[in-house]
């Protein structure tokens, strides 16, 4: 186990995101829900590994977000119309304005990697170390106290930039995946807030959010913590609600 998760003392076990050429036989694939959250995500950070190929994703927006080459872009052209404004034969959600900031703020800010012939992994992060994996994602499940500690660490050792972490819209396995990925690929690579996609909510406990990073960032928080207020309870005692007679 890494020294960031034996101070943190996360509830759930992060889980480590890697490509195989085939599906691992320790791993199972996904279950009937259409949407990676659910099918994927959770229950690996219930302790489980769970692998998927392109055809085994139910849910075409996960060909763009987990690295399987991407839809359509016709389709995907017709997303930012249903989006935004909508059109006689897709109605709109109003996220964007217009199909042109929908794609400007959203489509062309996000990558499609790969080419759809490999599988992805979900596996709980203590068993991806031992195994030695090629780990190209990390991803937490956080509370609000669990956040507030990555984002502080983030700051800790290295340069950064205007944020340690970035949040925008986008699909849920967009941001658990493709955006750390693409995170790992500048010199200052941020964290990433996932699953606040309405949709996904479902699947999560209300005080629960998914952050994920590329596996150097976590490396290096990982290597930095036992320096840092982590090491130590001082900030889980600070965050502890206390009667108070006087005003801050």
């Amino acid at each position: 186990m890494g020294k960031l998760i034996e101070l943190l003392k996360p509830k759930y076990m992060p889980i480590a995101i890697y490509r195989a050429k085939n599906i691992p036989d320790y791993a199972e694939t996904p279950g009937e829900d259409h949407c990676i959250v659910g099918s994927m995500l959770i229950p690996a950070f219930n302790g489980r590994t769970i692998a998927a190929k392109k055809e085994q994703v139910g849910c075409r927006g996960g060909w763009n977000g987990l690295g399987f080459g991407g839809e359509d872009p016709e389709n995907r052209n017709k997303l930012m119309i249903g989006y935004s404004s909508g059109n006689d034969e897709r109605p709109g959600r109003y996220f964007f304005c217009s199909p042109e900031t929908a794609k400007k703020n959203y489509q062309d800010k996000v990558p499609v990697y790969g080419d759809g012939n490999d599988a992805i992994v979900f596996q709980p992060m203590d068993q991806a170390e031992k195994m030695d994996v090629p780990v190209e994602v990390v991803c937490f499940l956080v509370n609000p106290l669990e956040l507030s500690a990555l984002i502080t660490m983030a700051s800790f050792f290295r340069d950064i930039d205007d944020s340690v972490i970035r949040s925008s819209f986008a699909l849920s396995c967009e941001q658990v995946y493709a955006m750390a990925r693409q995170e790992g690929e500048k010199a200052i690579p941020r964290m990433v807030l996932g699953t606040t996609e309405f949709f996904t909510r479902r699947f999560i406990d209300e005080d629960r959010m998914a952050v994920s990073m590329p596996y150097k960032l976590y490396k290096s928080l990982d290597e930095d913590c036992e320096y840092s207020f982590l090491k130590d309870d001082r900030w889980r005692e600070a965050a502890k609600p206390k009667k108070c007679d006087k005003c801050c």
